[in-house]
């Protein structure tokens, strides 16, 4: 059986077009002449670019939700100020660490195979990636002895972890704005 890829995810003014799901794909069209019309969007297109506007529930839900979440975390953070021990022995302290770096190694890799691919998600898994360095370097400062283990933490933090989280964050609100990256030869 001969099998056929797939276009990749397509985005252009009527939204993301998802070639396996979207009857009305047919790949990106030829270049139009500003004077030609441009054909009108299917309704679910319509739809896909309106976005969140065609959906104020969802919105109003979702802004909700997230005022309680953060509502409920700020006492919660003093109340865990108050209570919670200044030291704890961790059973699983290998493990802890080790998965931390496994996901951030995850999350970059994933950067790489998505930018590749010329594929504007690569914002997601980069944006991801940005927050673990930061949450590893904030561990990595508060829960290293005083002494030569905290400056090696602090140094590791300020030279590599938040410069790279700043790049990481920095290339996912850079591919929220541009149009799909266009791959050549000389940047692939």
């Amino acid at each position: 059986m001969q099998t056929q890829a797939l276009p990749t995810v397509h985005l252009d003014k009527g939204g993301w077009h998802w070639p396996a799901r979207d009857p009305h794909f047919r790949g990106r069209p030829a270049a139009r002449p500003a004077s030609l019309p441009q054909p009108a969007l299917p309704p679910q297109s319509a739809e896909r670019a309106a976005g969140l506007r065609c959906r104020p529930v969802l919105v109003r839900r979702a802004r909700l939700a997230a005022l309680a979440v953060g509502g409920f975390l700020l006492p919660w953070i003093v109340v865990l100020g108050a209570v919670l021990p200044a030291t704890a022995q961790a059973q699983h302290w290998a493990l802890a660490w080790t998965g931390l770096d496994g996901a951030e190694a995850a999350a970059a890799l994933v950067t790489a195979l998505l930018l590749s691919r010329g594929d504007r998600r690569a914002g997601l898994s980069a944006a991801a990636g940005g927050t673990l360095l930061l949450v590893d370097a904030w561990f990595d400062v508060c829960t290293s002895a005083p002494g030569a283990e905290q400056a090696m933490a602090l140094a590791e933090a300020a030279f590599a972890e938040i410069p790279l989280a700043i790049a990481a964050w920095w290339l996912a609100i850079a591919l929220t704005k541009e149009r799909p990256i266009a791959l050549t030869k000389e940047n692939r």
